[in-house]
């Protein structure tokens, strides 16, 4: 009976389960912003936790077109801005990526810290990839991970 029970929960589950509709990746825009979550620390239990290096990474997938990144900017988790990361307009030339590093003992930004991008192009391109890998650091196995960013704003052609 629990499992025929079970069974039937977990399929009404899936059938009222929606997916976001896939985001079509050869659209061409003049500009967006992006979030992408980061995390300077986890916590394995209560009271433990592991420090993280955060590493932003943006790459400009069109391989035909450059963008410009005008904004790349590193918040806590309250919504603070910690810090601009740009010290103005940076091109990314077709296939280019630009990095920057939020160091493991900066901790500023809490565990839900962000970083926001935001980019223009004088022609419609290829969105970027834009994420943050957080890692260890130390040497041994510990937590690696990507957090892939989200579009909030989008400036279509």
């Amino acid at each position: 009976m629990f499992q025929k029970l079970t069974g039937l929960v977990l399929l009404l589950c899936l059938m009222t389960f929606r997916s976001a509709p896939a985001q079509d990746f050869t659209e061409k825009v003049l500009g967006e912003t992006i979030y992408v979550p980061a995390y300077s620390r986890i916590f394995s239990h209560p009271n433990r936790s592991d420090l993280l290096a955060a590493t932003l990474a943006v790459h400009n997938v069109d391989p035909d077109a450059s963008l410009t990144l005008t904004r790349l900017d590193y918040h806590g988790e309250d919504g603070t801005l910690l810090r601009s990361l740009l010290d103005g307009p940076l091109e990314l030339a077709p296939l280019q990526s630009k990095t920057v590093l939020i160091p493991i003992n900066d901790t500023t930004g809490g565990v839900g810290a962000n970083f926001i991008v935001v980019w223009t192009a004088k022609t419609p391109v290829l969105s970027p990839i834009a994420e943050a890998i957080m890692t260890s650091g130390s040497g041994g196995p510990g937590p690696s991970f990507i957090s892939r960013g989200r579009v909030i704003e989008r400036l279509s052609p």
